[in-house]
């Protein structure tokens, strides 16, 4: 069974991910001991090829899919931040007396 991505995905991928995103994923996926079914290991060209819909890895679109939300996670947790008035000077920890 072979499972690719979208096109409403793969757009939506494509404006969420940052330059590099591929070696990014690449290394996760060999740092796991995980190896494609035609290759020794995975290499930024497979993650590209998978995203482009030319190639189907569920190992890769698995990993797609955490890091987006691994992205998204950490915008929301910015705009937080962000939002807040938040002053260090404030922060308990950081006071000497």
């Amino acid at each position: 069974m072979k499972i690719k991505v979208t096109e409403k995905e793969r757009k939506e991928l494509r404006g969420i991910f940052p330059a590099g995103y591929a070696k990014v994923i690449s290394k996760r996926l060999n740092a796991a001991g995980l190896e494609p079914a035609r290759a020794k290991a995975y290499t930024p060209k497979i993650v590209s090829d998978v995203l482009a819909g030319h190639q189907s890895d569920f190992n890769v679109l698995l990993e797609l899919f955490r890091y987006k939300d691994e992205i998204i996670t950490k915008e929301v947790e910015l705009k937080k931040l962000r939002t807040k008035d938040y002053n260090p000077a404030d922060d308990t920890a950081t006071k000497t007396q």
